[in-house]
């Protein structure tokens, strides 16, 4: 009892450090390359839930949907080419016979004939086998051109989301530029008609009033078009101006995370779903080349038949038809000794297929590293851009609390006060434009050269890029 007790204790010991080895050597699935909570829904909850949805109603999305179902419905054709094939017919005949020259000898048949066959291929040199295996190539294919389409939409939407959150960051400029440009022509009427300035002045402050007019509808007129796009690439409902969120969250930027993220990438040769799905095309073509070698060999098929047939016999002088079933076991072998090189043709297409392909997935690795280090120089020059951004708003604020003091001094202005403020909005613009380009870059940058948690939203049977 004590041995098995002390038996008993280790085993249980042993499992648990085993449960805990794979909790600390699994991580979760997306986070594993450390960009959880750098993206951009993780500062909007809004744009997460988005993406989320956009899963199952984006155009693009329903649209891989139906390409992955169509393949799938091909499985079965292909498949069918290797099982049994069942068929017959049923007909109920009226036959009447007479020879020409004797009118009195003729004979009439009336009955139920039927007859029925079930076929079945034997030996195709696994022709059979290695088209069925095509097709699901295919499916496999049409699947990872569904995550891919769905990265790519995310990669877009993100871009999409904070773009409209700097635009209404800039609308906000535009409003408070516009209420001064009306208010200093309404100042400027009011000195026309004490006759302190001239038309001329007056004209030239209300031609200000009119471009700040114009620049505020092209800038409303491109958030409505930007806020439209937006909703018809994510199949979502109406997103009003009021649920696009009025400022961009301070942004932190890590080289060296961005530097791991890059090395990854190269040690891993570039490869992600669009590199994998050139692959499969490159084992398309050579299981392609394998079914055109043995075109020209001889195929083997057996079959096997049932059949009530009218058979008639006519002679000078008599006709007699007989009502004949017979049954049929059979193994045959279809011989093609010549086909005009059409097999010639089939394997040089599939040669030629293969290159095709194997030269696609060399461009498309490398386009994938060169973007990836075009995207990490950027996010340097973004991070910077982001640096004198700050400062520059800094800068504004403590402009406008300093005019803010001199008012109450009495020693400028409002006007004064208003220009400061006017300028700290520009500020603010230009800081939301440069953490929303910042953030464009860096979705970007991780969705290519990292494990992009988006990703985490599919079904599980779509597999994920294998680095």
């Amino acid at each position: 009892m004590l041995l098995s007790g002390l038996i008993f204790e280790r085993a249980i010991r042993c499992a648990l450090l085993l449960c805990f080895s794979v909790l600390l050597l699994a991580p979760a699935r997306g986070q594993s390359s450390g960009v959880g909570g750098t993206l951009p829904e993780d500062y909007f909850p809004g744009l997460k839930a988005v993406l989320e949805k956009a899963l199952k109603q984006a155009p693009q999305i329903l649209l891989h949907e139906a390409e992955i179902a169509q393949s799938e419905a091909r499985v079965y054709g292909a498949d069918a080419q290797r099982l049994p094939n069942l068929g017959g017919d049923i007909r109920y005949d009226r036959n009447q016979t007479s020879i020409s020259n004797n009118a009195g000898a003729q004979s009439r048949d009336n009955g139920l004939f039927y007859s029925a066959a079930i076929s079945q291929p034997l030996f195709h040199w696994g022709a059979l086998k290695t088209n069925s295996e095509i097709s699901r190539i295919r499916v496999a294919i049409a699947e990872k051109n569904y995550a891919e389409g769905y990265r790519t939409l995310a990669v877009v939407l993100r871009q999409i989301y904070v773009g409209l959150v700097a635009k209404k960051a800039g609308l906000r400029h535009e409003v408070y530029f516009f209420g001064l440009n009306e208010a200093n022509v309404k100042s400027a009427q009011e000195k026309r008609d004490r006759g302190e300035i001239s038309a001329g002045d007056f004209a030239s402050a209300q031609l200000s009033l009119d471009e700040a007019r114009l620049a505020l509808d092209r800038l409303k007129a491109d958030f409505t078009t930007e806020r439209m796009r937006f909703q018809k690439l994510a199949g979502a409902g109406e997103i009003t101006e009021e649920a696009v969120p009025a400022e961009i969250p301070a942004v932190t930027y890590s080289a060296p995370l961005a530097t791991t993220l890059l090395a990854d990438l190269l040690r891993a040769g570039g490869k992600n779903l669009t590199a994998e799905m050139m692959e499969m095309r490159v084992h398309e073509a050579d299981l392609n080349y394998q079914i055109a070698r043995v075109r020209l060999l001889p195929k083997f098929n057996a079959q096997v038949g049932y059949s009530l047939l009218n058979v008639t016999n006519a002679t000078a002088n008599a006709v007699n038809q007989t009502g004949i079933a017979q049954q049929t076991v059979e193994v045959n072998a279809r011989w093609t000794v010549f086909d005009g090189f059409a097999t010639k043709g089939a394997k040089l297409e599939a040669l030629a297929d293969k290159r095709y392909w194997q030269r696609q997935l060399h461009l498309a690795t490398e386009s994938t590293i060169e973007e990836a280090q075009r995207l990490e120089r950027a996010l340097e020059l973004d991070a910077r851009a982001i640096g004198f951004a700050e400062i520059r708003r800094a800068g504004a604020e403590e402009g406008v609390r300093r005019q803010q003091e001199e008012v109450k001094l009495g020693n400028v202005s409002q006007g004064t006060v208003d220009a400061a403020l006017h300028e700290l909005r520009r500020t603010e613009y230009n800081n939301a434009l440069a953490r929303a380009q910042f953030l464009s870059d860096w979705s970007a940058f991780v969705s290519l050269a990292a494990d992009d948690p988006v990703l985490n939203n599919l079904p599980s049977r779509y597999v994920r890029p294998n680095r």
